[in-house]
């Protein structure tokens, strides 16, 4: 244990507000079924987004937060400031942090988890790469000095990078949980179902309304919209499209005990390419033909409500979204042009479409149907997770995939070892000025420059965004509705009796 009065400071080799009195708090408990199930509940190495969903806020506080837009607010850190160099940042961590097991939580504690995350490559490590040392001043304070500015900071700091974990905590992350948030698991059925109960040595200013949250996952369950009329399920949360017709028919009907609310939210579903020198989309050509090609609309239909087109690498979520970017219309005739350019025998067969079957039949046939029109042949092939990571993220052995990349993962395509294998110098530069920015406003403008470069040179095709869908019981009160996909905080729900 550390005295009051020893501050700490860890140099790098690398380079809200006051707690709200008199909450209403019962013991109901609110049953809630998500889209896809968490594979594990070790959201330090997990990266699938279902575990962030599920855990982020809820079960794990992070430094700062994301508001309903989005943008970087008040978390465990009740405010912040930043140089006017941009080079220093400095965190007030609120006095009433506790973990569940009720010790106090303080800079010591983020200080030791920023260390954890980027000493062993937690999820979320990438974005701390320009720490250069972090300083606890009081018990309250973190000061984190960077190499050079970085205006992504703050965002990073809502995510898994900005995560305090309890450096006393003995438990097995994959099915417990050692968090400071307003909930903590109760009870894990891997595929079936997460079990949240309150968190009672919580102080802080988002108590749990509700003293259980059950959150159960049937994606194959087609009576799912039924149960939320019956009763037996307060909301649906991000709707399969098969749930969506019932959902609208029952949100429509006379006298209806449910609403449907529709949200935006921070993630995409992008087609990616393999852009290594020997893949066929090397050739730009072939990466714009397949973007002429594909009638995005069309493919966002199939969520039925649940996503809108793209016309660029940002979705209206990130501060550097352009509405005027509408790159690579629908044009089957240029398509048709472009993909002339070859002989069908220089397709080798087929462009290979690999994706998981999470996604799937219908968007991987609608893509093939549609390169089809324009002289374009392709191969679809769903596989599973296990299979999915070997072969498409370790062994890269495929031409395209989908994947579900968040605003901020436009990044990804200035690293050259990602999935999409895309080594593009001027765009590795203009990333690094993107991060390099000393302002909120720099970074925006500059992030909007970026996205426009990385999709004239098209690495991969954006979709839609997705947008998703929420059917609640009319009694359900709090549900947030945007982002839902990937961040649903519970502590506001209650059910009006």
């Amino acid at each position: 244990m550390l005295a009051a009065g020893v501050y700490l400071a860890w140099p790098l080799i690398i380079g809200r507000g006051n707690p709200r009195l008199g909450i209403l708090r019962s013991d109901d408990t609110i049953h809630i079924a998500a889209r896809e199930a968490p594979q594990s509940l070790d959201i330090r190495t997990e990266t699938d987004l279902p575990i962030e969903q599920a855990l982020l806020g809820n079960v794990y506080q992070t430094l700062l937060t994301p508001d309903p837009q989005g943008n970087p607010a008040p978390g465990l850190a009740q405010s912040w400031d930043v140089s006017t160099d941009g080079l220093i940042y400095t965190f007030h961590i609120r006095a009433d942090a506790r973990f569940a097991d009720g010790r106090v939580l303080d800079s010591s504690d983020a200080l030791w988890s920023l260390q954890q995350i980027v000493e062993k490559q937690y999820v979320g490590h990438e974005w701390l790469t320009n720490l250069a040392k972090v300083n606890t001043p009081s018990i309250t304070t973190l000061t984190i000095g960077l190499s050079k500015p970085d205006a992504h900071l703050p965002r990073a700091l809502c995510g898994r990078a900005g995560i305090v974990y309890d450096r006393q905590a003995q438990v097995n992350y994959s099915v417990a949980s050692a968090g400071s948030g307003p909930y903590k698991v109760k009870d894990w059925r891997p595929g079936s179902s997460l079990t949240l109960t309150r968190n009672d040595q919580y102080k802080g200013p988002d108590t749990a309304k509700t003293a259980t949250v059950v959150l159960t996952y049937n994606s194959q369950d087609a009576n799912a919209v039924e149960q939320v009329q019956k009763g037996t399920l307060d909301a649906i949360v991000d709707l399969t499209p098969t749930e969506a017709a019932p959902a609208e028919e029952a949100a429509d009907g006379a006298g209806s005990e449910v609403k449907l609310s529709t949200g935006p939210s921070q993630n995409n579903l992008v087609l990616a390419f393999n852009n290594s020198p020997d893949s066929l989309f090397s050739d730009q050509h072939v990466r714009e033909a397949v973007r002429y090609a594909l009638d995005r609309q069309s493919l966002a239909s199939l969520e039925a409500g649940g996503a809108k087109p793209l016309g660029g690498p940002l979705n209206e979520m990130s501060p550097g979204f352009d509405a005027g970017l509408q790159a690579f219309p629908h044009d089957s005739e240029k398509a048709s042009q472009f993909a002339s350019y070859y002989s069908q025998s220089y397709y080798k067969g087929g462009l290979r479409l690999v994706y998981q079957d999470t996604y799937g039949r219908q968007i991987g046939d609608m893509i093939a149907s549609q390169l089809s029109a324009v002289g374009i042949p392709s191969r679809v092939t769903m596989v599973d997770r296990p299979t999915f990571r070997d072969q498409v993220l370790n062994r890269h052995d495929y031409d395209m995939t989908i994947l579900t990349m968040d605003n901020d993962q436009i990044g990804r395509f200035a690293d050259p070892n990602t999935t999409m294998l895309f080594d593009n110098r001027a765009v590795q530069d203009a990333w690094n000025q993107v991060l390099g920015s000393a302002s909120q406003e720099e970074y925006a403008t500059r992030l909007g420059a970026y996205a426009r470069q990385v999709s004239d040179l098209s690495p991969s095709d954006w979709l839609y965004a997705r947008t998703p869908r929420i059917l609640a019981s009319s009694r359900l009160q709090g549900m947030p509705h945007t982002m839902v996909d990937q961040y649903l905080p519970l502590w506001n729900l209650e059910v009006r009796h």
